[in-house]
């Protein structure tokens, strides 16, 4: 009988035992977790979560700290790089994002994020790149870990554009081909031949004549310099949304009246919140005071926009603050109130922006409708409607330059919710309508060969069995279509009814490739930039969140890796 109890007893007590594929596929899981949810690689070594594992499935145990970092995470970069490159196999052409980002350790990467719109109509944007980079952050650094990564991956030459901030290192790496070491070397050696050479003809009267062969030399690289020039010029495109936050920035320093305003709300912010008897009074009221953040021209709106909601609440608030502030007026008031009404369509143009891809083509329309909203209000206060009229002069100083830009114009006139209307709004390209609509029938033409003849029956994405060589079949292809068919394609799609401002342009392209076959694989190519690098800011929030205050001894390398596998994450659904 007692026998019989203890072996009851030690049958019950015994931890159950688990196959070698049930262990694989709970370490696989458990370190998916560590990654999506921003956990420590040591969190398998601690007690509440070995007891939490046990209690789940008993007889597992968490893997520990150097099993995570030399044997799951590994398996799980190599599984991620197998999926990134069959992804990248169904682009045609890509365009990069590249931003640097300092973590609060204090080291340096450069986040390379590519964007695509495959056959199916379906966005993607991938990871290629967030690596450490160490020393100055110069052109020519930047540009050979870009082309590193690029080469990794499989990918050189087939980048569309390039998308950066405007800072004059990622301006010069995207705009001229960095000089490299060897180049150095060559032009110092040439420098010392040219020395030399002027000594031995310091008596001469002249310098020596060129030879035909040194003629035809000096012309040859006058070629390729201006080839390598306006080719790669032509590859780097200036953040929009950075483009706007300069524009802002300029005019409030333009305007002291505007400057010193912001500058007194932010004073009574800061004071408000430094005490815990006014943050309890304004919790009261059920409003939290936003501080603004000197990067981020919107954060500014919100400051303000919380300030006035206070007062709608209680329009005494601030006597019952316990702050050394100087107090907002009610004239104040009244002017950070049309203040307000002037920003808010800055920040409704900067979510769009956002967005990962489809809204290239707001751009220029965008320009000629601020212009009408912030200059048109009769009822604004003077120092107010000076500030918007000077910011609207900014907006278009500087999105000036992308009204030369092939991408953007056949964006803005292939966005369906603009079309050609915005040329007609514009004052600035009136009268280039005609002009426009050419380049848009010639891109068509270009990325649709003449012996190339569109299948309007197959379905976006996807993939037609090999056709046999037919004899004289370009002879067919060429009667069944024309130059006079793409040109009228474009008529078609110009003249049909414009769509709602908040419809989806991926959408619609999907919805309508079949009806515009020609002009929708133009629309993959200029959709698949995105209206900003916001892509790269998003990398290097989910950094800032692997690598928190009590994460900061985290190596450069492996952080680097767990960003690379949280972001890619959502992409490949691993």
């Amino acid at each position: 009988m007692q026998s019989e109890g203890l072996k009851r007893f030690f049958a019950t007590s015994r931890a159950p035992t688990l196959t070698g594929e049930r262990k694989k596929e709970m370490d696989k899981a458990f370190f998916k977790m560590m990654y999506l949810d921003y956990k420590p690689l040591t969190a398998g070594e601690r007690e509440g979560m070995r007891h939490f594992a046990g209690v789940a499935q008993p007889g597992y145990i968490c893997p520990c700290y150097n099993t995570v970092r030399d044997s799951l995470m590994p398996q799980a970069l190599e599984e991620m790089e197998d999926g990134l490159r069959n992804l990248l196999k169904k682009g045609d052409g890509f365009v990069v994002s590249a931003d640097i980002w300092t973590s609060r350790r204090g080291h340096s990467f450069l986040g390379i994020v590519a964007s695509f719109i495959d056959g199916a109509f379906r966005g993607h944007t991938i990871l290629l790149s967030c690596d450490h980079i160490k020393g100055h952050h110069t052109a020519e650094r930047i540009y050979h870990m870009y082309e590193s990564v690029l080469k990794y991956w499989n990918v050189e030459g087939r980048v569309i554009r390039v998308v950066t901030d405007s800072a004059s290192n990622m301006v010069k790496a995207f705009t001229l081909f960095p000089v490299t070491e060897e180049d150095e070397l060559t032009d110092e050696g040439a420098a010392g031949a040219s020395s030399s050479s002027a000594a031995e003809h310091d008596e001469e009267d002249g310098p020596p004549a060129l030879s035909q062969i040194e003629v035809e030399e000096v012309a040859a690289n006058v070629e390729n310099m201006i080839s390598t020039y306006f080719t790669v010029s032509s590859l780097h495109l200036r953040c929009p949304i950075h483009m706007l936050q300069l524009a802002i920035k300029d005019a409030i320093n333009e305007h002291d009246s505007i400057n010193r305003l912001l500058v007194k709300v932010g004073n009574l912010v800061r004071s408000v919140k430094k005490s815990t008897l006014n943050t309890e009074q304004t919790d009261r009221l059920g409003v939290r005071p936003t501080s603004a953040c000197i990067t981020r021209w919107s954060s500014q709106l919100q400051m303000i926009d919380s300030v006035l909601r206070l007062f709608q609440k209680d329009p005494l608030w601030q006597t019952k603050m316990k702050t050394s502030a100087a107090h907002i007026t009610l004239n104040e008031v009244r002017q950070l109130t049309h203040l307000v009404r002037v920003l808010t369509p800055l920040a409704d143009l900067t979510n769009n922006l956002q967005k990962e891809l489809g809204n290239l083509g707001m751009i220029l329309p965008a320009v000629s409708e601020l212009k009408s909203l912030l200059t048109d209000d009769a009822a604004m206060p003077m120092m107010i409607a000076a500030f918007g009229e000077t910011l609207a002069n900014n907006i278009s100083s500087r999105y000036g330059r992308y009204y030369t830009d092939k991408h953007i114009l056949l964006a803005s006139v292939l966005d369906p919710r603009f079309k050609s209307e915005w040329i007609l709004r514009d004052e600035s390209v009136c009268n280039r309508l005609g002009e426009i609509r050419e380049l848009l029938v010639e891109e068509t033409g270009r990325l649709n060969p003449a012996h190339e003849t569109p299948n309007p029956d197959a379905s976006p994405g996807s993939e037609s069995e090999p056709k046999r060589a037919r004899l004289f079949g370009s002879y067919f292809s060429e009667q069944l279509r024309t130059p006079e068919d793409t040109k009228g394609e474009v008529e078609k799609f110009l003249s049909s009814p414009r769509q709602n401002p908040d419809a989806d342009v991926i959408q619609f392209w999907m919805e309508n490739s079949k009806l515009y076959p020609r002009l929708s694989k133009v629309a993959r190519v200029v959709f698949s930039i995105p209206s900003g690098s916001a892509s790269a800011e998003r990398v290097f929030s989910a950094a800032g969140l692997v690598s928190r205050n009590h994460r900061t001894s985290l190596k450069p390398q492996i952080l680097s890796r767990l960003v690379l596998l949280k972001v890619n994450s959502k992409e490949l659904q691993l």
